[in-house]
């Protein structure tokens, strides 16, 4: 019985010297306004830029989306395809706004956690896209999942 408390007790000594350590507090998100998300359903343009970063135009609008961790083959399957957040779907479908949850999916491989979804003007956009790996179109099957 003493030998469980030993370990109970070693492991949360490591956890909070391990937690303590670290020096940096969790980064709020920083959620887009819903009137200004990704509207999914709008894709005219995507472009990955590396494994962890894409691009997203809908009409005048243009959106820079980074993962958590790398995402390769984002694009597997044909077109980009997002997940939204369960708080998202309650306000309405068809948006990735930067929010918890919020993934990014891919045909036979695990999703990919979405860490943020920001605004970029169109001059951004326009030199990322010269970097891109890979380009796609609305006239792919982009968009929404369940």
């Amino acid at each position: 019985m003493n030998l469980r408390y030993l370990l109970a007790a070693s492991l949360l000594v490591t956890v909070s010297v391990h937690a303590e350590g670290s020096g940096a507090p969790p980064q709020a998100r920083k959620e887009l306004p819903f009137a200004d998300c990704l509207r999914t359903d709008r894709i005219n343009e995507w472009n990955v830029i590396d494994d962890r970063t894409i691009t997203v135009r809908n009409g005048p609008n243009h959106f820079l989306v980074k993962t958590t961790v790398a995402c390769p083959r984002v694009d597997l399957g044909g077109g980009v395809h997002f997940r939204a957040s369960e708080s998202d779907k309650a306000v309405g479908s068809m948006r990735i706004c930067g929010g918890i949850n919020e993934q990014i999916v891919r045909r036979d491989d695990p999703p990919c956690q979405i860490q943020s979804v920001q605004t970029i003007d169109k001059a951004e956009f326009d030199k990322l896209a010269k970097k891109a790996k890979r380009h796609g179109s609305g006239a792919e099957p982009n968009g929404m999942v369940p």
